[in-house]
């Protein structure tokens, strides 16, 4: 990307350009990363505020985010509004979400009832967001082409066996895990597709005027509802005991009865939610690895220890699994032994 002074002077020449004029470079506020390339500067002019987003070349990200969010505004799904775009830059002027996400109120909840009312309401917004979005997505030029399938979900188990097991922990691959891996793909690909942000967490949802808004929802796809509700739910950045997670499942099951789209059998759901808990807190983990070890961004470490305990508790109580349930509780052992990096 280019140098650091040559994007700030480009993004005030292209908040100039549309009404957010006399702001210097160095009056550029820029926002936290979290674990993307791209940057986030807020502009103050004139009592106004709005954020510019600039993406990297070659421009799939900017292209994919503009897209989505367009589709997700005619499905009255709250995003940021889109002020200017320049597709040549790859540079966006999009609404200033604000600094209170879903993660920091949580932080500042009062007791844990308060906590629990936020995320009732995320999974009101998740529960509509399912329901309105996936009869449309073929609309979208983004989404039409895109299905989260066996593919898809064996790609993050093969990034968690290289980043998180071998490259973090020092592990070999453990025979059998690429059988077990194959099958748990194959149920999570059988399960009916709706719209999939993909990354449905508290640092993802932010409070605005008091209503949730989305974002970062440019790898939206199409694939099972479990894996935005368990990237909620069993969310390495906020910590959930197992009696709340049942609680919160309950609620999602009302919300999608009240909206009209009801899960017809909860028990299926709920095995299939407790699987795809695997596949996505294997996903965290090779995430954060990578993150921390190759970007530098190591943050990241100190999430590790919550997304291992929570794949641990499932693997407790999942028998279908038992190579990778010992190779995570070797993990687990060692770190107890070792205190290796940041893992316990």
């Amino acid at each position: 990307m280019t140098d650091e002074h040559t994007i700030r002077r480009n993004v005030c020449a292209f908040a100039g350009a549309h009404g957010f004029g006399n702001v210097r470079p160095d009056d550029l506020e820029l926002l936290a990363l979290g674990g993307s390339d791209r940057r986030f500067y807020r502009l103050r002019s004139g009592g106004r505020t709005c954020v510019a987003m600039v993406s990297q070349p070659p421009g799939e990200e900017h292209n994919s985010w503009l897209g989505i969010n367009r589709f997700l505004s005619t499905c009255s799904i709250r995003v940021p509004a889109i002020y200017a775009c320049d597709s040549d830059s790859h540079m966006l002027l999009i609404e200033d979400a604000g600094d209170e996400s879903m993660y920091s109120s949580l932080q500042a909840a009062a007791d844990r009832h308060a906590m629990l009312e936020l995320y009732k309401q995320a999974l009101q917004f998740l529960a509509e967001m399912q329901h309105r979005a996936t009869p449309r997505m073929r609309s979208c030029a983004c989404l039409s082409g895109r299905r989260f399938d066996y593919a898809a979900f064996r790609y993050e188990t093969d990034y968690f066996v290289r980043s998180f097991l071998e490259e973090y922990c020092g592990m070999e691959k453990p025979a059998g895990l690429d059988h077990e891996f194959h099958r748990l793909a194959e149920a999570l690909a059988a399960e009916p597709s709706v719209f999939m942000h993909r990354d449905f967490q508290s640092q993802n949802l932010h409070i605005a005027d008091g209503r949730l808004m989305v974002i970062d929802f440019q790898t939206a796809t199409a694939g099972p509802p479990h894996y935005d509700l368990v990237s909620l739910l069993k969310d390495a950045y906020f910590v959930l005991t197992p009696e709340e997670r049942l609680l919160l499942l309950q609620h999602y099951f009302e919300a999608r009865r009240a909206i009209g789209c009801p899960v017809e059998d909860t028990d299926a759901f709920s095995r299939i939610f407790h699987l795809c808990g695997l596949q996505r807190n294997m996903q965290a983990l090779a995430a954060f690895s990578f993150l921390g070890t190759h970007k530098k961004k190591t943050q990241f470490f100190a999430h590790i220890p919550a997304a291992l305990r929570y794949l641990h508790e499932a693997l407790e109580h999942i028998n279908a699994y038992p190579c990778l349930r010992a190779a995570v509780t070797a993990v687990c052992d060692e770190a107890a032994r070792q205190r290796p990096r940041h893992l316990l």
